[in-house]
């Protein structure tokens, strides 16, 4: 069995070098091997491929339900004609996707729409522009498939891992051109106490405050009370409506597209 593994290795390392593919390939290929997902602990232990795959869906379908009530209608404030979608833009926006990431479920690589050239992007161009104004999105852009990546901990308890959804490569540049859009403007409207996922900020300082806030607490005796949040997931999608009131002041036309 020793020898069979051996050369089976020594393939696997034959076949990436023919590939031009370092030695991190295969390590992530071994190291995924050996973290399959082959049981769950639950009420009771569930092994069997098919019980894994209704307890992931359950477990996720708690976890990202929401009680809230629905959002509230959003009202368009200062609102402008919205300018169509550029070449330039668009092109803009796939230079800064970047090459190797896993494609979603239509199989559209990075890769596959930069080889494209210009006929790609003016095909994009008349879908982005038509989604842009009609607020309808195409059907595949609400699928994705999702992978887990284990965390730390029991691998046998679905809390520990983190679910990636692969989305369509075609959403992401979308995204991304709608983001190049609002960062030259929202940026200037941020708060300074938010430096995460800011050009140019680092929580590094925060961290350094809060630091020197320890200290000197510790140095004059004075009581000193912290409070952590941690989020298990992301913003409830009908709570959105209050992350739009922090940038009121930036005159943006906001709409909500339909999937």
């Amino acid at each position: 069995m020793r020898r069979d593994l051996r050369n089976f290795n020594t393939a696997r390392i034959k076949e990436a070098i023919e590939r031009n593919q370092g030695s991190k390939v295969f390590a992530r290929d071994l190291s995924a091997r050996k973290s399959q997902l082959s049981k769950l602990k639950t009420v009771s232990i569930v092994s069997g491929t098919p019980e894994i795959l209704i307890e992931i869906e359950r477990f996720y379908g708690q976890l990202y339900t929401s009680s809230w009530e629905p959002r509230a209608s959003l009202i368009r404030h200062y609102s402008y004609d919205i300018l169509d979608v550029s070449l330039c833009e668009i092109r803009m926006a796939l230079q800064h996707l970047k090459n190797g990431r896993a494609p979603g479920e239509d199989g559209s690589t990075a890769e596959l729409l930069k080889a494209g050239g210009t006929p790609v992007l003016e095909v994009l161009q008349k879908l982005f522009n038509s989604v842009l104004h009609g607020g309808t999105t195409p059907e595949a852009w609400s699928r994705s498939a999702v992978v887990l990546l284990f965390k730390k901990g029991d691998n046998a308890l679905l809390k520990n891992y983190r679910p990636i959804s692969l989305l369509s490569r075609v959403y992401v540049l979308f995204s991304r051109v709608i983001t190049n859009r609002l960062a030259r403007r929202l940026n200037d409207f941020q708060p300074p106490e938010q430096a995460g996922f800011r050009k140019g900020f680092s929580t590094i300082d925060h961290i350094h405050t809060l630091r020197q806030i320890v200290q000197k607490t510790e140095e004059y005796n004075l009581p000193l009370c912290l409070a952590m949040w941690t989020m298990r997931k992301p913003l409830i999608p009908s709570k959105f409506g209050r992350c739009y009131s922090p940038f009121s002041g930036a005159k943006l036309t906001v709409g909500i597209s339909k999937c």
